[in-house]
């Protein structure tokens, strides 16, 4: 989940160095495969005009985002696990590194930023209309994007290609004076403010929506289905982002007792590599945050399994009516207004807001 390496001394033990090699090479290869065909879809499903709500835009960006992620992660693994130079290439040193901090920033920012619009919706309705748009969204996910990718260019500096050696690599001026480099204080700065400030945003906001929707369930009993489906999903998604992205800051923060800067002595090089060990394990599973929010729609939204299931069998039978001559009818948007009484429940698109 990070930009960065860490390289293990050879003098470690090399049942350790092994094993750290055959995780990485190992889940990381899985976790492409479960990531790549279900950020498709879920972009797919969550642009389909039935879906095109608010939420459904950020839910598609978010879709997006994560594929661009998992695909600048390739390109990541292939250089620094696979020995394959991708990045020892003027310009591309330093713009990689850019967009790929980028994607990790604007990932937990698209879940704050349809968790608080839900916080509206469901707490402050009389303002649902004005400030829960599709427009509103669109334009609050283009604004998330420009502050990430602001947030990511200072890393266009941090990396530089050296071209006496030909390697890509942290630039020396960046990272001299160990923890009190300004590429170290940056990073803290960074992990604290993304991922651990904003995830811990979302959990608050997640338990304050599922309380106000409890105590309307007491009163409202036909709404009670679709609050017991909202709750699951606020719990399943926040628990599952916040469970997959502490961890990985934690390993973060703690790279100093175990990896020696220019101003320590030299740390026990087992200890050092039981480290890397650990890191690289955390990191994998930080990876499934980008790659499984396509399985948590699909177990905790009913109306997305609708769609999902409508996208795969339309992919499936298409060649067979295009051959026989059927034109596909067009779809329209419809009326997703929360406050409109008349549309039923598979056209509600609270029931697809996480």
């Amino acid at each position: 989940m990070r930009n960065e390496s860490v390289v293990a001394p050879v003098t470690a033990d090399p049942h350790i160095l092994q094993t750290t090699i055959t995780v990485d090479k190992i889940i990381s290869p899985i976790m492409y495969a479960f990531g790549f065909p279900g950020n498709i879809l879920s972009c797919i499903i969550w642009l389909r005009p039935r879906m095109r709500h608010s939420s459904g835009i950020y839910l598609a960006a978010l879709g997006f985002v994560d594929l661009t992620f998992l695909f600048l992660h390739v390109l990541f693994e292939c250089h620094t696990t696979w020995g394959i130079e991708l990045f020892d290439k003027p310009v591309w040193c330093e713009m990689v590194p850019v967009f790929f901090m980028a994607a990790q920033y604007l990932s937990p920012m698209l879940v704050l930023a349809f968790t608080v619009e839900r916080f509206i919706g469901i707490l402050f309705p009389t303002k649902r209309q004005k400030l829960c748009t599709p427009s509103r969204a669109r334009f609050v996910s283009i604004c998330l994007a420009i502050v990430a990718l602001c947030l990511g260019s200072i890393q266009g500096y941090f990396y530089k290609f050296n071209e006496r050696h030909e390697f890509c690599g942290l630039r020396e001026e960046a990272i001299r004076g160990g923890h009190t480099s300004l590429w170290s204080i940056w990073s803290w700065i960074t992990e604290m403010l993304i991922f651990l400030c904003v995830p811990l945003t979302i959990l608050t906001l997640n338990i304050i929506i599922i309380k106000h929707v409890k105590r309307l369930t007491e009163f409202e009993y036909s709404c009670k289905a679709r609050a017991v489906t909202t709750t699951f999903s606020l719990l399943v998604v926040s628990f599952y982002f916040i469970i997959t992205t502490f961890p990985v800051s934690i390993v973060y923060t703690m790279r100093y007792s175990f990896m020696p800067t220019d101003s320590q002595v030299e740390i026990d090089s087992d200890r050092q590599a039981k480290y890397m060990l650990a890191k690289v394990i955390v990191d994998e599973i930080g990876i499934t945050h980008h790659a499984c929010k396509f399985y948590i729609f699909v177990m905790a939204e009913k109306l997305f399994r609708e769609e999902c299931v409508h996208v795969l069998t339309s992919m499936v039978t298409y060649p067979r009516r295009n051959k026989m001559g059927y034109v596909a009818q067009t779809e329209t948007t419809v009326n997703t207004d929360w406050m409109t009484p008349e549309i039923g429940d598979r056209m509600k698109p609270e029931e697809t807001n996480m």
